[in-house]
């Protein structure tokens, strides 16, 4: 999805991995608590989402607690707000979108799924909540997000520029008037994702967020 990589399935239930009793406590964030049993779901949705490798990895149960940690603030933040949220058919659409973006073939994806261990029920809510990230981060943070002539100008001469001689060196650079409105929503989706970054990392401060580092070693035994 366009917005942040901390979106996923908090409220599905949580399943064993590799057939391994995992019941530690991963983090801890005010009343909210992610179990180990999470931190390796959450790496094999991402593993699917994304289409690479599931990799676990002392790094990656890492990464993937500290999301879990920032979907438990942002789904509080969205039950308080009462923000209306997408529905399964809408989740439904979506998937289909990407499958014909990346030129899948549904019954082999929906294979790869069971591999992984979920349902294709289990998926689709994932992608549910994912949209509704998506969605709820444009009406909290994108309302408010104001760009000046000078920062698409920048962006454009700096970033723009630098990436597009990477991917076409022989190329000219297209006039800033022809790719405008693609440099504005980079622009502003940057300054979005700031604004809740900042918001995050506030909350996470007043919740007194706490990692326990004997749940992110690979192959220490539970105890």
């Amino acid at each position: 999805m366009k917005h942040y990589g901390i979106i996923a399935a908090l409220f599905l239930a949580q399943l064993g991995y590799a057939g391994e009793i995992i019941d530690r406590v991963a983090a801890t964030a005010g009343q909210q608590i992610v179990t180990m049993s999470a931190v390796l779901r959450q790496m094999r949705l991402e593993s699917l989402a994304s289409g690479t490798p599931f990799r676990d990895t002392e790094e990656n149960r890492r990464k993937a607690a500290s999301r879990l940690v920032d979907q438990g603030i942002v789904l509080r933040e969205i039950e308080l707000s009462r923000y209306v949220q997408p529905t399964l058919a809408e989740a439904e659409a979506a998937l289909e979108l990407y499958l014909k973006d990346t030129r899948q073939e549904k019954g082999k994806f929906i294979e790869q799924v069971a591999i992984a261990g979920f349902t294709e029920d289990e998926f689709l809510r994932d992608l549910q909540w994912r949209l509704s990230v998506s969605r709820f981060v444009d009406y909290r943070f994108s309302a408010g997000v104001q760009v000046t002539e000078e920062e698409v100008q920048s962006y454009y001469q700096k970033e723009f520029a630098a990436r597009q001689k990477a991917i076409s060196p022989a190329a000219p650079l297209p006039p800033l008037e022809e790719v405008r409105e693609r440099v504005l929503r980079i622009v502003t989706l940057t300054k979005t994702n700031s604004s809740m970054e900042q918001w995050l990392a506030r909350m996470r401060e007043q919740l007194g967020v706490r990692y326990f580092d004997k749940a992110f070693r690979v192959g220490v035994p539970e105890r």
